[in-house]
This record gives structure tokens, sequence and C-alpha cells, in this order.
């Protein structure tokens, strides 16, 4: 029988920001990667390598989010992909599990053993930052079945998917990882809504993801990550779940009343099997040594420290073996399909010429430009102030070329969903192109011309750029 230290450690998955892991960092049940942004593949795959490494069990869980769209932790030589709510829009399941299966090839290229996702929050509340386009979309049962069929991808292709955020963090405004969010909805409606798309997906789940928010229906005083009954009645007893329950990071703010060491042994207590320290490995180290006194104190049973540990075992037993870097993909391209397939049109005709259009970028410069070189650009801030309203106009006007307008979330930007209605104004023929999650669609009544896309990603915009001056019709269906 091992030692509660041992299996403490166990339980425990450390983050790794660099190209090497930490040589004082104990030997942990798993950890989280996060690579340095445009980390070439091989340098992944030579950190995964060395965590394999005189292992006399079987190998930690390595874990990453790579959902794609913005929650994209490797980019370089892998296949694009674009936001869940790109393939909510395209709606079609065997293109969900081709990017699951394509997902999968990468993660298994760069040594992973397990995806932080589908996600299955529902894109409920407009002022929603932390979730937005990670969502496929507000509807229970499309988004159980893209989720179902993303993750079965990924199982096809040999990584175990991890659902997440339960019971779900969609219908709050608040940001977990700055402050606790709480959901104050009766809970009829949290069975019918947010619980619905977990149910469908319980019995197969090798793993699900705690959400660090407090629903007042289940536990008025405990975030779900700290909760038993969200854990053991919800999870366990009603929905069937028997794989791993993953907490979210433990360091976020939204558990910063019981501060990360004594939150893990709250959540290990409550029912947590993986305790998730994303960025300080000495705080991973101090939550084990925490865990292991609360057990030699008989505040937490060896037992549930042992149901925890067996959980995280099953997930370090299922793990693949990684394939090589030169591997041939199963479905190349697919990113890019989906990002075509997503495009939505609301209203008009979706085609430009790139001649004689200026493409104007609130927020920042995309790579639209890079698709058509005969386009021209012009960035602005995402908020612009109504002397910079007059010199866009002005600029445009010296242009002489049909404005197309990507509007980044200008529900929640109102200085420039006022330039969007001025250059309108000014330009009736413009073509607007809502990017991210498109609840800004009603602010443009008088738009002749509107498009949705979901993300400015590579593979959104290639999709954009298919549809805008390829020629390709846009076929995607509205997810909110």
């Amino acid at each position: 029988m091992s030692a509660p230290g041992d299996l403490a450690r166990g339980v425990i998955a450390a983050g790794l920001s660099g190209a090497s892991a930490d040589a004082t960092l104990p030997r942990l049940g798993g950890y989280v990667l996060f690579p340095a942004d445009r980390a070439p593949l091989r340098e992944v795959r030579a950190l995964t390598d060395s965590l394999r490494e005189g292992r006399e069990d079987a190998p930690p869980v390595i874990a990453i989010d790579q959902e794609g769209g913005s929650v994209t932790r490797l980019r370089e030589g892998v296949e694009p992909m674009p936001s869940m709510m790109a393939i909510g829009a395209a709606d079609d399941v065997d293109a969900a599990q081709r990017a699951g299966e394509q997902t999968a090839f990468d993660l298994r290229r760069a040594g992973c053993t397990l995806d932080f996702a589908p996600v299955l929050d529902l894109a409920l509340d407009p002022k929603n930052a932390v979730i937005g386009t990670r969502s496929f979309g507000a509807d229970p049962q499309r988004v159980a079945s893209l989720g179902a069929a993303f993750a079965r991808g990924l199982s096809r292709g040999g990584i175990l998917a991890c659902y997440k955020h339960f019971p779900g963090h969609g219908a709050t405004a608040v940001d977990s990882h700055e402050a606790l969010p709480v959901i104050d909805v009766d809970e009829a409606t949290l069975r019918a809504r947010d619980l619905r798309p977990f149910a469908a997906v319980a019995a197969a789940a090798p793993a699900v993801m705690s959400a660090h928010v407090l629903v007042r229906a289940f536990d008025p005083q405990r975030p779900a990550t700290l909760s038993r009954h969200v854990a053991r009645a919800l999870l366990r007893d009603e929905l069937g779940v028997r794989g791993a329950f993953v907490t979210d990071c433990l360091e976020m703010k939204a558990l910063s009343a019981s501060g990360p060491v004594e939150s893990a042994v709250e959540a290990l207590g409550a029912g947590a099997d993986l305790l998730l320290f994303s960025h300080d490995s000495g705080l991973a180290a101090a939550a084990a040594r925490a865990i292991e006194q609360a057990v030699t104190q008989g505040r937490i049973p060896l037992e549930r420290l042992e149901e925890a540990h067996a959980r995280v075992m099953a997930l370090r037993d299922a793990g693949a073996p990684p394939l090589p870097l030169d591997a041939d993909p199963p479905h190349p391209g697919v990113g890019r399909e989906i990002g075509r397939l997503s495009i939505t049109l609301l209203r008009g005709l979706p085609h430009a010429d790139p001649i004689s259009s200026v493409a104007l970028c609130f927020g920042g410069a995309t790579l639209l430009a890079q698709e058509a070189p005969a386009l021209e650009e012009l960035s602005v801030p995402i908020d612009p102030a109504p002397e910079q309203t007059h010199a866009i106009l002005a600029e445009l006007a010296r242009r002489q070329r049909r404005p197309l307008i990507l509007a980044r979330r200008p529900h929640r930007h109102p200085a420039q969903a006022a330039a969007v209605s001025a250059v309108l104004a000014a330009y009736p023929d413009a073509l607007v192109v809502l990017l991210f999650e498109p609840f800004g669609a009603a602010l443009f009544s008088n738009a002749r011309h509107l498009l949705a896309a979901y993300g400015d990603d590579p593979s959104s915009i290639g999709g954009l750029a298919d549809v805008l001056f390829g020629g390709s019709m846009p076929g995607g269906r509205l997810p909110l």
C-alpha cells in the first residue's frame, strides 16, 4: 500500500511553462503544458519525453488546453483549428469528430495524453468574457451532440477528453480567473439547460473539469469545485460519471477566500480527484504536503485519497504513447474547412472584391490581407474616441474603397458600435463581419450585408476569405 505522501503527490498536476521541467518539482500524477508562444513542436515533444523517462509506474497524465480558436496552446507544426463556436455554427457532427481526431493526432505527436476539451458550457450571457466562442452555442442538445462528436474524435485519435466546466459556466458575466461568479437560477432551469450536455456524455466521460462557480440552487455556500453536493450527489450519484473529476486551476481568484493550498485539501475532501496548479509549482508541492497532513490528522479519510489516486491512475494507464513527429495527419485542412462552413450570412450578399475593398479592423489587424494581397487594411482602436471615428471616415474617403468592417465584439464596446454605425451611415453598401460571438447583430439593423465569423484565428480568417473572395457560399447556422 502506498504511503499518504506518495498518494498525495499522485493526485496533483502542475503547470509547465518552459522547455524543461523544474528539477526540484516532485514527481506528480500529472502535468499541464503551457508552451511558450510559437514553441516548436519538437521542443514540446522533448519536454514530454523527459516527463516519461525513469517512471517505474505508469507515465504521468500530460494535459493541455487545446480547444481551438483563442484557447490553443500548440500553434507551430499543428493543424490550425477554429473555435468551438465555429464548429457549432458549422453544425456538422462529422466535421466535429474529424476536428477532434486531427487535434488528437497533433497532441499525440506532442506527447500529450489528455485534452482539457471539449467545452460544454452554453453561450448564454453576452457579457461572458471567459467562455465566449469557446462554447459550441446556446442550445443544450446541439452542444451535447457536437461536444460528444469532438470527444469521440479525440478518443479515436488516442487522446482522453476532459469535458468542462461542470456544472456550467455560461450563465455568468464574471470571469472566475478574477472573482467568484454566482449563478442564481432555479434548479429546474439549470437541469433543463446547463446540465443537459454533461448528462448526455456522463456515462462515457474519461474526465470532467469543475467550474469555480457558486451555483446557489445546488450549493448556496460553496463553489462547485469545493462542493460535496456537486461532486458526489450531482456528478457521481445522479449523472453517473465514473471518470476523474478534475479541478480547474486552484490558483484562480474565484477561490481566493480559501487560498490555493487549502482549496486543494477542500476539493479533494469534497470529491475531486486531480488537483490542478497551472503556474506555481511551489504551491503544488505545498498542497501535496497539506493533503498528506490532512490524511494523517484524520481530516480527509485515507479511503478518499486512495479513491482519487485510483481514478488518476486510470487516466495514466489509459494514456496512449506518442506518435512520430513526421506521422501523416488523418484530416489535413479540416480546420479551414470548418472555418468556411461556419461563416453565417445574416443578411445581404457575402462576397467582396479585394481590389476595391479596404478592411476596417477594429482592435488590430487580422490575417485577412495575407489571404488577399490586393486588399488594403486599416487597423483602428477597438473602442475609438469620437475624434478617431472622424479620422476613420476621413481615411475611408481618401482611399475610395468599399469598407469591409471587421468588428470585434461590438456588443461589449459601445464606442466601436457607434463607429461602425457611423461608417454604415456614410457607406450603406459596406459589408460588416462580426468576429467572435455575434451577439451584436441586432446593433446594425441598417447593415445591408452582415456576416458572422467566430474568431480571428488562421482557420476562421481563412474560411472567411474563401467566402468573401473565393466564391464559397456561407452555410453556417447562428449558434446563439
